[in-house]
């Protein structure tokens, strides 16, 4: 009968058909559409209602951005468009409006948010206290990977032991590429020396086989880092932030633009500029 029709079947067929014609759904895509499957889950497409989708999106905004959040839900508008079934009223459109008219959700926005004094070292404290043996959690790990790496949490999350050429001082990492196919194309990251001793204190704790991060999905770093710097009291600070911390940090070492790209994996320097969030008074102090 239609009204059986769940929601994660919907989910499912929708990846099947995907991964038939070449192009699996992998990432933070696959991780938002999980997600989905997760919350609704057992719920009939028919059974579908507006407060059902605001609900849904009330969760997912504790932990996630207006602009992580918009690509979810029309993730969501799409999964229902492919599925061909026609619903009594068209839900997931209304709470898209609602959500758009208060803001809820919007498209992305420059960020100039990094690291202040003393958040990254309550973060890192935080990740420490309470594991046994004074052991540090893996999201210790996956900070300080990311501050001194620059790489994307998408990207943590799928990093091998086997990717990590210490000989060679490089990271394989299928990085995105319009060019390349299915959207990516292997990158060959420079090792620099902070990645380096953060990922061979990370292999003393979680050992030096198959993935670094055995977690359920990309998204499991950023809820983590959320439910921490909600504890610690710090706002407005996401994971991806890191991102831009370890940028700019770079430049304040002193590489070049030229120097910076490979390991960024950004191709253009309007593309690069995004992450440099240099401060001025730093500037100001070194000239």
């Amino acid at each position: 009968a239609s009204g059986s029709v769940l929601i994660e079947h919907i989910v499912d067929e929708a990846i099947k058909k995907l991964a038939k014609f070449g192009t699996p759904v992998a990432g933070p895509k696959l991780s938002q559409l999980n997600q989905i499957k997760d919350y609704f889950y057992g719920t009939s497409i028919h059974d579908l209602a507006y407060d059902d989708l605001i609900d849904f999106a009330a969760e997912r905004k504790q932990t996630v951005g207006a602009s992580t959040l918009q690509t979810q839900m029309y993730y969501f508008k799409q999964l229902l468009k492919d599925s061909r079934i026609r619903t009594a009223e068209p839900v997931i459109d209304q709470a898209i409006d609602y959500l758009t008219q208060k803001k809820i959700i919007m498209g992305s926005k420059r960020r100039d948010r990094r690291l202040e004094p003393g958040e990254y070292e309550a973060f890192l404290q935080e990740a420490t206290s309470g594991t046994r043996l004074h052991k540090k959690h893996w999201v210790y790990h996956a900070m300080e990977i990311a501050v001194e790496s620059g790489m994307r949490q998408g990207e943590i999350h799928a990093l091998k032991w086997s990717d990590i050429d210490y000989k060679k001082g490089i990271i394989r990492s299928m990085r995105k590429d319009r060019y390349g196919e299915k959207g990516k194309s292997l990158h060959k990251i420079p090792l620099l020396q902070g990645a380096r001793e953060a990922l061979l204190r990370a292999q003393d704790e979680l050992g030096g086989d198959g993935s670094v991060f055995k977690i359920a999905s990309a998204a499991s770093i950023s809820d983590k880092f959320a439910r921490m710097r909600e504890r610690i009291g710090i706002t407005d600070l996401r994971f991806h932030d890191l991102r831009h911390e370890a940028i700019s940090r770079m430049f304040e070492r002193g590489m070049t633009v030229e120097e910076v790209m490979p390991v960024s994996g950004h191709r253009t320097l309007d593309q690069l500029s995004r992450y440099i969030n240099l401060r001025p008074e730093d500037i100001a102090a070194k000239h």
